[in-house]
Order: structure tokens, then sequence, then C-alpha cells
């Protein structure tokens, strides 16, 4: 953690004409562990950044001292001096840190030593505030219908070529004449999946035909079908009168 001596007062006014300025907090982002972010020498370290503030406006700000590379701002103070920026979410409105990072190592040492800056708003770069910018805000909000048809065309044309690709590759998967099928990294199951399919329709097939047999069709299976019948019940007579005249010959028949 930072002391409150390491840092310096500057103020910061919203225009030429502002009398009363309001207090940022400043120093050196000096760390021992090197960021690219964060570049040792470049970077300053920026507390107290007025909720109406942009990265834009502090750019200009900070430009007074020398070219800035780029401006970005966190709710929060990072835990370590050389951790990577935070993303913050759009449309917060609180009171922020400030990452400025400068183009040149002169830059930064020009404004520790002048502690001067521009004000965030002048005819050059201009920062709307007030009704002037929830006004701008609102009207950001509703999308151009002409741009908005544009990008739902360009979306589904990249839909529908996706669609076909897809459509493609699975006409590619298809099993030819022969009833094999060309097996991918992303298909390998494909061929074992329809080998067992048909060996389970085969089987089908055989048990259909042994259990599901047509019979008495015609006139001749009918006939046919009486003649094994009065076979079979002769043969049984036959099996059954050989059966009583072995009983009567062991002397075991009891009829009564």
């Amino acid at each position: 953690m930072s002391d409150a001596a390491d840092f310096t007062v500057i103020q910061l006014k919203y225009d030429l004409l502002d009398t009363n300025g309001h207090q940022l907090f400043v120093k050196e982002n000096a760390s021992k562990a090197t960021c690219k972010q964060k570049p040792a020498g470049r970077t300053l370290y920026v507390l107290n950044v007025p909720p109406y503030a942009t990265e834009e406006a502090l750019r200009h700000a900070f430009s007074a001292a020398g070219d800035v590379e780029r401006v970005v701002l966190q709710e929060k103070p990072s835990n370590k001096e050389s951790a990577p920026f935070e993303i913050m979410a759009k449309h917060v409105f609180c009171f922020k840190v400030a990452y400025v990072v400068f183009a040149k190592p002169d830059a930064l040492k020009k404004f520790l030593r002048t502690k001067n800056i521009n004000p965030l708003d002048s005819e050059e770069h201009p920062m709307l505030i007030g009704l002037p910018k929830w006004t701008k805000a609102h009207r950001e909000r509703i999308p151009d219908p002409a741009a908005l048809q544009q990008e739902i065309d360009e979306y589904m044309e990249t839909y529908d070529k996706k669609i076909e690709e897809q459509k493609a590759k699975e006409s590619n998967n298809a099993a030819d004449e022969d009833g094999w099928v060309t097996v991918s990294k992303k298909n390998s199951g494909v061929f074992l999946q329809k080998e067992m399919v048909v060996k389970k329709l085969e089987k089908k097939i055989e048990n259909d035909r042994s259990t599901k047999e047509l019979k008495n069709f015609y006139t001749f299976q009918i006939r046919e079908s009486k003649k094994d019948d009065i076979i079979s019940l002769r043969k049984k007579y036959d099996r059954d009168l050989k059966k009583m005249e072995q009983i009567k010959k062991a002397k075991r028949f009891k009829p009564y």
C-alpha cells in the first residue's frame, strides 16, 4: 500500500474559466516487477478521478507534458503496482483510478516537475456533461435501421454458409454403393454404429422368417397341413397301442 506522503496533489479543471479545480493525487507507478501494460518510468498512478472524466479527456489533460500512449480507468486500485489492468464495466458512474502511460519517460519527468495539466474541456477537445451527455448516450442506444438490417443480412449470410458446409460434410460421410463410409477423426464411430445396425436388422429378418412365416395361405398348404396332422395322429395312436400291449404283458394293466 502507498502512503499519502508519496502522492502529489494537482488541480484538475473542467475548463479555463473554472476557478475551483478538482484535486487529483498522483505519483509514479514504480514497481520492482516488470509489467508490459505499466512500463516503468512512463506510467503515472492517479487517484480521485471524478466520475465525469473520460479516458479521452484525461489523455488531453495530461498531454500538456507530452504525448500520452494510453489512459486506463479502473474502479479500484490494483493490489500490486505490477498487476495488469482490470477491465471496468461500461457506464460506471463513480470515482475511479487512472493509469496514464506516457509515450516517453521525459514526458513523465516533465509532468512531475511542472505539475501542469490541461483542462478537461476545450474548443479542440470538447467534453459533454449533464443533459447533452445523457441525450447523446440515449441517441447512441437507438440503432440505425439501415445499419441494423445490414448486420442482420451479414449474420444470415454467414449462417447459411455454415449450414451448407455442415451439409456438405454430412454428405461426404454417407455410405457408398458397397456400404463403406469414409472414417475421419470427427466421425470415427459412424461406421461401427452402422455396422451394428445392419447386423441387428439381419438378425431381425431371420427371426421374422422363422417365426412369422405365412402358413395355410394357399389351398395346397391347407391340404398338406391336414395330411400332416392325420399322419401325426396315426403315429401317436400306434405308439399308444404299443405302450398298452407292453403294460398288459407286464401284468400291470388294471382297468378297474
